[in-house]
């Protein structure tokens, strides 16, 4: 972060233990290299009489170097700790009492409100320690109650879930600009995937939810939310018109944009949907990924000034700076939309890209003590175990998800084996064997504050969720699915307290509850009309179907059990529930039998 005059120390029993023994309030502050505000809160705006610059402050300074313990954590790098702590933005500036429970809390705070806030916090703090007590274990209580949903006696998986979502993004879209709720304005890209799913589902018919995509996916590629010289989007807009955007560019952000907007292409038959995402993908090749290393950096600084430039000048200033972390869930998201853009757009070297970065994050953060990966590793060496961060449920599930889809697109065995890998960690772990679904982060005696108490994160088990339905398509495993399924019910009520912004437990439950179209492509891998047959298998509709790489020799017993002929290899069949269309041997074939049961 930014040099200020703040002696920050690290999250860890150290600061706490000092907070403790010195009977000081603790002013925790989330970060983030991209965070614009943050680098405002540590030094300031140049010639601006307002923002001057908080924590470069000395009378600031001194008072929180005096009478507070302060405490500085990186968002990105400790999900765990932003998840319950922040106040609703960043910069987070929370006042916390040495044990680690809020006293209260706010985001960005200019120096001249900082003194007043500071006096009043530590004011109320020695004066109100029985309120406080008091609503420490209100909080606490209400805490416990909403970190467990659980899945219901007798509940079941139904349309209920996906329609219900639907109409709540129906009911949040904006039909002038397009987008879902009021500014500032989120992409939000799951809510359009859900309703591009469901508008394949009913036949491409509901006109009504093609628009709602067209609009919104058209509003953020070519208003201010979208680097028009560069290419790649901003993280969101200010603005309901996506007219001024927060400018930092995020890893995270593209992986789940590129792939919608590359979908939305194919559906709706855009090819200005298609144009903006190809330009992201460029952006992120050119600035994010390093290839001599294999790896995606985490995100580009916002820098407003720099933004507003025309490609001649800003070709004669430096760049914002690369945060140059490779995190694990980011990274594995970004090789399964190169995957998928691969299969949409006839790139074999983006798949190449895909599967050198899943091999790369693998090599960089797999912990062979744990079984399980870290969250980050930097760019000098510095990794998240050593930090005291435990593997955390969303670098599992995201890895493990983006191995299967690298599988059933190579047929290279290494990335089902690591799947299967990470299974004993998430299931022993971090599993709710009682209530369903899997907790963020391990049970730790030794956790602090609100980390005492373990969450269980929506958008991270409908991931979960999908990695065991997958894992049960190509297995068979019927423990997988009933894993899948518990995570998904217990969610079955909670989910609509996230409104629309649970989409991604939508698009779980429909595929929980959607047969996919299974391909089998029987053949050795060293045959190029195997790797042919693989390839045509992915044309088309990429969040429909199975692919189920076999080998004649090592698979040959389920190969005879499914009864599937061997005769003319390779060969690939198509089938639906108990239904298998007859052996396809060329791509021409093999797309004739997709089509028939599309």
């Amino acid at each position: 972060m930014g040099e200020t005059r703040v002696r920050w120390r690290e999250w860890g029993e150290e600061a706490f233990r000092e907070a403790r023994e010195q009977d000081k309030p603790i002013l925790l502050s989330i970060s983030a290299t991209w965070c614009h505000w943050c680098h405002v809160m540590d030094r300031g705006i140049p010639g601006d009489p307002i923002h001057t610059g908080t924590y470069s402050d000395p009378e600031i300074a001194e008072l929180i170097n005096t009478y507070f313990i302060p405490i500085r954590v990186d968002t990105d790098r400790r999900p765990d700790i932003n998840a319950r702590y922040n106040m609703g933005g960043w910069p987070t500036t929370a006042f916390l009492t040495p044990d680690g429970e809020i006293l209260t809390g706010a985001t960005y705070i200019p120096p001249m409100q900082m003194r007043q806030v500071l006096l009043q916090v530590l004011q109320y703090y020695r004066s109100n320690r029985a309120e406080i007590q008091r609503r420490i274990q209100e909080i606490a209580r209400r805490r416990q109650e909403a970190a467990r949903p659980m899945a219901r006696p007798g509940a079941q998986l139904s349309w209920t879930v996906p329609l219900h979502l639907i109409g709540l993004i129906a009911r949040a879209y904006d039909p002038v600009y397009g987008g879902f709720g009021e500014a500032p304005k989120f992409p939000h890209p799951e809510a359009s995937l859900l309703l591009l799913v469901e508008y394949v589902r009913g036949g491409r018919r509901d006109e009504r939810l093609a628009e709602m995509v067209r609009r919104t996916l058209h509003g953020m590629a070519e208003g201010g939310m979208y680097d028009h010289v560069e290419g790649g989007w901003f993280r969101y807009s200010t603005t309901r018109d996506w007219s001024l955007p927060h400018f930092e560019k995020m890893l995270e952000d593209h992986a789940r944009l590129i792939v919608v907007y590359l979908y939305a292409a194919e559906v709706l038959e855009d090819e200005g949907l298609r144009e903006p995402a190809v330009k992201a993908l460029d952006y992120v090749e050119r600035t994010l990924y390093d290839p001599e290393r294999g790896v995606f950096w985490g995100s580009q600084d916002a820098d407003e000034e720099y933004y507003a430039l025309s490609r001649r000048e800003r070709a004669m200033r430096p760049p914002p700076a690369v945060d140059r972390t490779v995190y694990t869930n980011w990274n594995s998201q970004m090789a399964l939309t190169l995957l998928i853009a691969a299969d949409i757009l006839e790139e074999d070297r983006l798949q190449e890209t895909a599967i050198r970065n899943l091999d790369a994050v693998w090599e960089w953060t797999f912990d062979a003590s744990t079984g399980a990966l870290v969250h980050y590793v930097d760019i000098h060496g510095e990794r998240a175990d050593a930090k005291g961060v435990p593997p955390l449920l969303g670098d599992q599930v995201h890895y493990a998800r983006a191995a299967l889809a690298a599988f059933q697109r190579t047929g290279e065995r290494r990335f089902l084996e690591r799947a299967l890998q990470l299974r004993p960690y998430l299931e022993s772990a971090l599993a709710d064997r009682e209530g369903g679904g899997f907790f963020d982060r391990p049970e730790d005696p030794r956790a602090i504050g609100a980390l005492r108490i373990r969450q269980k994160p929506l958008e991270e088990n409908a991931v979960a969720a999908e990695f065991y339905l997958t894992l049960h398509d190509l297995t068979g495993d019927r423990e997988a699915r009933a894993i899948a399924e518990r995570a998904l019910l217990a969610f079955e009520q909670d989910y609509v307290k996230y409104d629309f912004a649970a989409a991604p437990y939508g698009l779980a439950v429909y595929r929980a509850i959607t047969e996919p179209v299974r391909i089998h492509v029987i053949g050795p891998l060293e045959d190029p009309t195997t790797r042919q047959l693989l390839a045509a298998a992915w044309r088309g509709d990429p969040f429909a179907r199975v692919v189920i790489p076999m080998d004649p020799e090592r698979d040959a017993p389920v190969i005879q059990a499914q009864g599937f002929s061997t005769d003319g290899l390779p060969v690939a069949y198509v089938c639906l529930g108990d239904r298998c269309l007859a052996p396809a041997r060329t791509p021409e074939e093999l797309a004739e039998r997709i089509a028939a049961l599309a």
